[in-house]
């Protein structure tokens, strides 16, 4: 019996220890193999579109009218039609290695260490476009808010609160963009307030500065949509098939035209040709003369909506900044690199201040570096990315 009853016992166990093991290892396997989660497509849409409208949305339609005067309104809509292009591009790009970033695609197309210098470049670029935000955004303030507030307590707020959301991770900044983009509803709403003031006949003659002037004009539109480059920094990080993601950037691109146009169209047919070139700010001007029976300052309600969206410009930047550190130095942990951006746009913008002339020459500085990186690298980087994704298929 006692021969008998140790096999019995030993099959026993021997079935015990194959239930068990199977909960063991799957707990582990389940946590190291957890996906990491995506932005949703509809995140992505908001994100796009909150880095591209920001601190231009006061000044674009002086500058239109400067060069094109009333004709400006057809500039930009020539710039949206041209920077289709260029998002088709950026996408093709971006299909050919559907899982590495900017950085990460330099280093495929260019080399490993011409990519890293490339991309360290990038970083530059970064740090500088929202270092001229914080500069514009102090200036607007100070000019119709905070007349003696010094710019490094208006820059140092600015950047408090966007380390804080940059360091919460894209997803977190995706879902914020995405609740903060209502704002945008009620900037339209306070545009068309002031529309029971149009006059259409503003608007003409049409091409009363033929297309030269509108060409110029053409130049001062594609600056505002700076800022479409994120498109192919998070597009591995985005769900969804490569076609739909591209149906995302173009449904972006053209809210902002839309949201642009509308703009200028306001402002364009509420002031004269003579009288738009006293107003560097319409929009603000256009709100001033105004009022609301519980809001007394609708210029000062529209500064404090429009605010929200220089942040999220501004975080967007740095987010892209320290993504580039990331990739290029091979670091895990980016929140002390986020903090040192900060801090670098910070100096920087403290260094500039309100000088006008150092204003102007750092203004030029990263309108040449904007079309460099985000129009002439991306046209260089494609013919490079097809050759590369054909000497892999004939490898394979």
């Amino acid at each position: 019996m006692n021969n008998q009853s140790k096999p019995d016992q030993k099959k026993l166990n021997q079935n015990q220890q194959q239930n068990q093991t199977p909960i063991q290892t799957q707990a582990p396997n389940q946590t190291s193999q957890k996906p990491e989660q995506k932005l949703s497509r509809r995140q992505f849409f908001f994100i796009i579109i909150q880095t591209q409208i920001g601190v231009g949305v006061l000044s674009i339609p002086y500058d239109l009218h400067k060069v094109a005067k009333q004709d400006g309104w057809i500039s930009l809509l020539i710039a949206g039609i041209l920077l289709q292009i260029v998002l088709f591009v950026l996408w093709a790009i971006a299909r050919n290695h559907p899982k590495l970033t900017l950085f990460q695609i330099n280093e495929v197309i260019f080399s490993k260490w011409l990519g890293k210098f490339i991309s360290s470049v990038y970083i530059l670029y970064f740090i500088g476009i929202g270092t001229l935000i914080l500069l514009l955004y102090g200036r607007m303030i100070s000019l119709w808010v905070l007349p003696n507030t010094p710019l490094w307590v208006l820059a140092f707020l600015m950047i408090t609160a966007c380390i804080y959301l940059v360091d919460g991770g894209l997803l977190i900044m995706g879902r914020l963009y995405t609740m903060l983009s209502f704002m945008l509803v009620i900037l339209i709403v306070l545009v068309m307030y002031t529309m029971k003031e149009m006059n259409i006949i503003y608007l003409f003659p049409i091409l009363e500065t033929g297309w030269g002037g509108v060409l110029s004009g053409v130049d001062k539109a594609i600056l505002s949509f700076f800022g479409f480059i994120v498109s192919l920094v998070i597009f591995p990080k985005v769900e969804g098939k490569p076609k739909d993601k591209l149906k995302t950037i173009f449904f972006a691109h053209w809210f902002v035209v839309a949201f642009y146009l509308y703009i200028v169209f306001a402002s364009f047919t509420f002031f004269s040709t003579k009288e738009l070139t006293l107003v560097p700010e319409p929009v603000l001007y256009m709100l001033k003369s105004f009022e609301l029976p519980i809001i007394a300052r609708i210029d000062l309600f529209f500064i404090s909506i429009w605010i929200i969206s220089v942040a999220t410009s501004y975080a967007t930047y740095v987010y892209m900044a320290s993504v580039g550190f990331k990739e290029v130095f091979q670091c895990q942990h980016t929140r002390r690199f986020i903090t040192i951006f900060g801090l670098a746009t910070f100096i920087i913008a403290v260094y500039v201040g309100f000088d006008m002339k150092k204003l102007e020459i750092f203004s030029q500085t990263m309108i040449y570096s904007g079309y460099v990186f985000s129009i002439i690298v991306p046209l260089m980087m494609l013919p490079l990315s097809f050759l590369f994704k054909k000497m892999k298929k004939g490898q394979n």
